[in-house]
């Protein structure tokens, strides 16, 4: 094997199974290179794709004797069936026109074109498809950050956040950071640094904390007045940080904070008449776009006038301020999104929210509005991916009139796609727009049943989540499906009885919100760790401090102001420090008394008995409903 070259081990790791080819690659690091080789883990990532699975259903269904039309009628008619319009005209027995009278020629052709149309990739992007494999197919955990205690004994033991940001490394593969406001005032810092093979240690661990009160300006002692304060307004964009700088923008009420995240002191404070409701990105080379209730401003960190520290009335707002504001006719924006640098339109800003359109200005000549994209949806969230929109005609499985050198063409053309998490008409809507073309595609279909709240590109992937506590991802056309993840779902108990009560849980005597279905913690934002997939390119082999394959994590902040990093595999994605803290856990679980666990089964068991006592009398009470009233004297 040692002697033989690369293209004839991929030919022989071709033969094996998923499973086998990554043992292969612990073989030796000889073999490591070929075990990760781009090209046959697209391949693979493919076969088990929906684009695939599509094509070969359709190969089958062109194989099926005509006298089955019928039953495939009868199917695709029945209800609930979760087929699209192409879907159903394929099981109605539809044709297409076939390339060869050759049916090995034929399929050879037909595989070709399904994975044309299926490479999410760009020419110009390069895609780690090993890693696509392991987002696609492996277990998906969570890893939740320690949260400093409240000391308070009339609050909860935790603290809640009330916002999150990253603090990027401007070095390549440089520690990454949490920053994120908490509801006592004060701003923590957390460590994500990825594992590498030059560094061990599991990231996950507080660095720095500020005085509670910091943000508020009230006393460290008033835990019920920081709370109120930091937690009034309920903005989701309410944290913006500049890398660059190492400057830290933080939204509370109508105040916006400037802190220098190096030193952790209070730079600046900058006041509005109406509460801050969203912020944009902040960069060391564009203003700050802010929304209130009723304005939209700009704010330059880098004029000494726009860091004073003296209010502005709300007189002077309307009246007309020397630095000009645009003024909307609904209330609400709720997200704010800047164009990159790279984009030949950079100085755009798109604002949406609770009012149904899209709203563009230009940097240059704002406040002027630019132009609307009507939607008709209600928008939580803004994102971005600095590729162009291809459109569903170019889709070469299911419009077999679709030529491969169109789809080519689009996908050399400039452009980017701006994602939009929505709601309408209280379904999810995940809506997408080819720019500077506007190209629409909103997906109110099948993205979810219950209002999208953050939506955030993910490698090849979109990924979104929704208010049932779901995260989705779908592929770059922003509909085929490709998994599903609920932060809710926790393994199954070892404890009989444990298990026993969770699976009487759900009758009409539940007292537990969370127990029932659809009532636990949602993911109202969700931040990749390793944002572009443009720059997260396969590490070099001379490179002296190799990326682990699997770190594009992503960042989660719950309703219930907790956060966490969802990682990929059975490694734990906090590495060392996770495991440790679940050891930890393991101890003192193990070190309680038997005296103190007798009486907690005792507890338990008595509950279980009158759960079960009062499910039987309900039957009973709904069995005997409405006996002896069916007869009604005259």
């Amino acid at each position: 094997m040692d002697r033989l070259p690369e293209e004839v081990i991929l030919h022989i790791l071709s033969f094996l199974d998923v499973p086998d080819v990554v043992n292969f690659q612990a073989v030796s690091h000889r073999y490591l290179a070929p075990g990760r080789d781009n090209t046959f883990w697209k391949t693979e990532t493919f076969t088990h794709s929906r684009a695939e699975a599509l094509r070969r259903r359709q190969q089958l269904i062109d194989a099926q004797d005509s006298r089955l039309a019928e039953l495939r009628n009868a199917v695709a008619a029945l209800p609930g069936s979760d087929l699209t319009a192409w879907d159903v005209a394929q099981l109605r027995g539809s044709t297409q026109p076939r390339a060869s009278s050759d049916p090995v020629a034929e399929a050879r052709t037909q595989r070709y074109r399904a994975l044309v149309s299926w490479e999410p990739g760009y020419p110009n992007e390069k895609l780690n498809y090993y890693e696509e494999f392991v987002h696609r197919h492996a277990a998906i955990n969570t890893g939740w950050l320690s949260l400093p205690a409240n000391h308070a004994t009339d609050k909860e033991n935790q603290l809640e956040a009330t916002g999150v940001a990253i603090l990027h490394d401007h070095q390549q593969n440089g520690p990454q950071k949490v920053v994120a406001p908490l509801d006592d005032g004060s701003i923590c810092i957390w460590d994500l640094s990825a594992r590498s093979t030059l560094s061990f240690e599991g990231p996950g661990a507080l660095l720095a904390q500020t005085r509670r009160g910091l943000l508020t300006g009230l006393s460290p002692d008033a835990t019920t007045e920081n709370h109120i304060v930091m937690t009034e307004t309920g903005a989701v964009e309410c944290v913006a940080v500049d890398s660059a700088t190492q400057k830290g923008y933080f939204a509370m009420q109508n105040r916006l904070h400037e802190v220098d995240l190096a030193t952790l002191q209070l730079v600046s404070t900058k006041h509005y008449p109406w509460p801050i409701t969203a912020l944009s990105e902040a960069t060391d080379r564009t203003p700050i776009t802010i929304g209130t209730n009723m304005t939209v401003h700009l704010h330059d960190p880098r004029d000494a006038a726009f860091a004073s520290s003296h209010s502005s009335s709300g007189g002077e707002l309307i009246g007309g301020s020397v630095y000009s504001h645009a003024t909307l006719a609904q209330p609400g924006p709720l997200a704010i999104l800047h164009h990159n640098h790279a984009h030949p339109d950079e100085s755009s800003i798109w604002v949406a929210g609770r009012f149904t359109s899209l709203l563009n200005y230009d940097r240059r000549f704002f406040p002027r509005l630019r132009g609307t994209i009507h939607s008709g949806a209600r928008i939580a969230c803004l994102s971005s991916l600095p590729y162009p929109l291809i459109s569903h005609e170019l889709d070469l499985v299911r419009n077999p009139e679709a030529s491969i050198s169109a789809l080519s063409d689009a996908r050399n053309r400039q452009g980017t796609t701006m994602m939009a998490a929505a709601e309408y008409k209280g379904k999810g809507s995940l809506e997408l727009y080819g720019l500077p073309r506007v190209q629409p595609y909103q997906n109110r279909q099948t993205a979810s049943a219950s209002k999208l709240l953050s939506v955030a590109p993910h490698g090849g992937r979109i990924v979104f989540s929704d208010g049932d506590g779901n995260l989705k991802w779908v592929e770059r056309d922003g509909f085929s499906h490709v998994r599903t993840f609920n932060i809710n779902d926790k393994p199954a108990s070892t404890n009989t009885a444990s298990a026993t009560q969770d699976a009487s849980a759900y009758g009409i005597w539940s007292s537990t919100a969370s127990e029932m279905p659809g009532q636990g913690d949602i993911v109202q934002k969700i931040l990749p760790i390793r944002p572009s997939p443009s720059t997260h390119n396969v590490a070099s082999s001379n490179s002296t401090d190799r990326l682990d394959i699997n770190q594009s994590n992503l960042l989660l902040w719950t309703g219930d102001g907790a956060l966490g990093v969802l990682g990929f595999g059975p490694r734990h994605p906090l590495g060392s420090a996770g495991e440790q803290e679940t050891w930890h856990d393991a101890v003192e679980t193990l070190a309680e008394e038997a005296e103190q666990r007798a009486k907690e089964d005792a507890e338990r068991q008595y509950n279980l008995a009158m759960r079960r006592a009062l499910e039987r009398n309900a039957d009973e009470v709904r069995f005997v409903r409405g006996l002896g009233m069916g007869y009604q004297r005259g």
